[in-house]
């Protein structure tokens, strides 16, 4: 839904503005690649992905059938049980994805091709994930390449270097202050 992306967003701007050369990185990959290579965009996916790592939207937690028998950190777990994965337990657990801090944001973390699939439940896992993933990414994408295109996302006097998040049906934070600044070059291709 509309929501889930919106608050993503405000929360990919918020990391914008705390983390500069995130951006510049960002812009660099954008100027260089025509709308058509969006999904092609290898830093903005990375960006994207620890955005939704470290403030996952949905519900903190999902419920899931046990299908068998099995231990989880020393705790039996019966098939048909129902079990509830905390997501933001898995998604800053350091064994997961370490070896750098995971309360600090590293996107290249995401390049780790080891991980377990299960480690990132930004839209769930499974049979039951989210239906909208691939196009709530594109639209996440697309908002972003035009943003990024146009504007720097810098700090307004009101950002804090953390926000207090509410937990109803969505997790969303209260209030994201930032301020747009115009870029002065312009963008070589012919797409933008």
């Amino acid at each position: 839904g509309y929501e889930t992306t919106s608050t993503a967003l405000a929360c990919a701007t918020y990391i914008l503005a705390l983390y500069p050369h995130e951006q510049i990185k960002l812009q660099k990959e954008i100027d260089h690649s025509p709308l058509s290579d969006i999904n092609e965009l290898e830093q903005l996916d990375l960006f994207i992905k620890e955005v939704l790592r470290m403030y996952p939207i949905p519900i903190s937690f999902v419920n899931r059938l046990c299908l068998n028998d099995t231990i989880v950190c020393n705790q039996h777990i019966s098939k048909g049980d129902i079990i509830q994965p905390d997501i933001y337990s898995i998604h800053y657990n350091s064994e997961l994805w370490g070896p750098h801090d995971p309360y600090e944001f590293y996107p290249d973390r995401h390049r780790d091709k080891q991980r377990s699939p299960m480690a990132f439940m930004a839209f769930g896992n499974g049979p039951r994930n989210c239906v909208g993933k691939r196009f709530a990414l594109l639209e996440m994408k697309l908002f972003l390449v035009n943003l990024l295109r146009k504007y720097t996302v810098m700090k307004s006097r009101k950002l804090e270097s953390h926000f207090n998040i509410r937990e109803l049906t969505l997790i969303t934070p209260d209030d994201v202050w930032i301020r747009l600044e115009k870029r002065t070059q312009t963008v070589s291709n012919s797409e933008s």
